[in-house]
């Protein structure tokens, strides 16, 4: 992991941008955001594994621990195998009707386990339809990434990271808010391009690189939000409609 890492954050020096669209770079950017991406499920483990070492757990919590550990150990095997995938040229977006509060849930569980968060408020609130038509595992990364990002700008003990979606027929809406200081005018322009960090004086920007591309996959959009008065907002909206082809057929007795 160690290597992979240096080699992630020496991708975006080492790479001369006339070579970005070759497949090379495009296996290696995929490194890059695999790596990036594997720290949080690892680090969940950690945590968690941490809770069932603690004779005060109940039986129920040590389940619950167990449980998460597995879910973790899942997200990681997705992650490689889209790595491999990537590397034999057809890492496909994988859509299927999915609910994205439960996708949201997750990646909260993921971000909020990590021991320098645990005072850090984060909330979700839905409305609308719940099910829609997108690749749920992609889509985890994405929130994961802004909530992460969120965490890290936000003070360890007030902080509050607030994520919004809104379902309907053709399209899902997502904003993730934190109580942060801000962005800078000067970098807002570009927050979304590879090396472009905020609030986190060691960031690589990786993050919000892997949101947008993952987003765009989609075939959505991804933004700051600049109406936002106080703190730091993101936007996303996708395609949620689900194919006709794949909604179950209606009841005799409805027709």
């Amino acid at each position: 992991m160690v290597s992979i890492s240096t080699f992630a954050e020496n991708l975006k020096t080492d790479i001369p941008p006339v070579i970005a669209s070759e497949p090379v770079f495009a296996i290696g950017r995929m490194v890059a955001f695999i790596s990036h991406d594997l720290r949080q499920p690892l680090t969940a483990i950690l945590a968690n594994a941490e809770f069932l070492t603690r004779p005060d757990a109940s039986e129920k919590q040590r389940v619950d621990f167990f449980r998460e550990i597995r879910w973790d150990i899942d997200r990681i095997d997705a992650l490689l195998s889209s790595l491999l995938e990537c590397s034999k040229g057809r890492d496909a977006l994988m859509p299927a009707a999915r609910d994205i509060v439960q996708t949201v849930e997750c990646a909260i569980r993921m971000t909020s386990v990590r021991h320098e968060f645990r005072r850090i408020t984060i909330k979700h609130y839905h409305k609308g339809r719940t099910v829609g038509w997108f690749d749920a595992s992609r889509m985890q990364r994405v929130i994961a990434n802004l909530t992460l990002n969120a965490c890290e700008a936000v003070d360890s003990g007030s902080g509050k990271v607030v994520i919004t979606s809104v379902g309907n027929r053709d399209s899902l809406q997502i904003r993730v808010w934190d109580n942060g200081p801000g962005i800078s005018p000067a970098i807002r322009a570009s927050i979304l391009q590879c090396s472009v960090s905020y609030g986190k004086p060691a960031g690589s920007g990786l993050g919000l690189m892997i949101a947008k591309k993952l987003v765009e996959d989609h075939g959505g959009t991804i933004h700051l939000d600049e109406r936002c008065a106080t703190g730091t907002a993101f936007k996303v909206k996708i395609p949620f409609a689900i194919p006709r082809k794949r909604l179950p057929a209606p009841h005799p007795s409805s027709r």
